[in-house]
């Protein structure tokens, strides 16, 4: 008897500590994003007459479910921006956007401040376009994995991460600042 009451008042102390972390979220985030061109390939490029433009803007918006302090599931959806080479007269341009799920391990440092790393999948979809009419696609599911920090006030987060999403071999890195409204 004494062991089942001792076990229900671990419970009920843990209770409201738990009822705190948990609860659902939206969000949007807004950075610079790049595709990871190699320094080789861009002199090789450079010799045929090409430049590279391998950085953008990009933007994700998300939602997720946190269960306790330390787990969360986000689904998002994310538009990489888009990449271009150049001979100064025609260009080609590769655009990137998609969909995922991650999971999401945080880790409390206070009341107000979270790290966090998280995992997951992510479905895209590229098109390519050119200044000659000519027009492509692609698409694949492929891994992203990223870490972050977050400041949280009672009902709003402040975010800031790096994220990688591998686009069947290529590495994209988007680095952002965001906002998630807490529920």
């Amino acid at each position: 008897m004494k062991k089942t009451l001792l076990g229900l008042g671990i419970i009920a102390a843990l209770t409201p500590a738990m009822a705190s972390a948990e609860g659902g979220y939206l969000g949007a985030s807004y950075g610079r994003t790049e595709l990871n061109v190699s320094d080789s390939e861009k002199a090789e490029l450079g010799s045929l007459g090409l430049s590279v433009d391998d950085t953008d803007q990009g933007w994700k918006i998300f939602g997720g479910y946190r269960f306790n302090d330390n787990v969360a599931v986000e689904v998002f959806h994310a538009d990489l921006g888009d990449a271009e080479v150049s001979d100064g007269t025609d260009w080609v341009k590769v655009g990137t956007d998609g969909y995922g799920v991650s999971a999401v391990g945080l880790l409390p440092v206070s009341e107000k401040f979270d790290l966090f790393a998280k995992a997951g999948m992510f479905h895209w979809s590229a098109d390519l376009t050119s200044s000659v009419g000519v027009s492509d696609g692609d698409d694949g599911t492929d891994l992203t994995y990223g870490i972050g920090a977050a400041y949280n006030m009672k009902n709003v987060s402040f975010r800031a991460e790096f994220e990688r999403y591998d686009i069947s071999g290529d590495d994209v890195d988007m680095i952002s600042a965001g906002v998630q409204i807490n529920f």
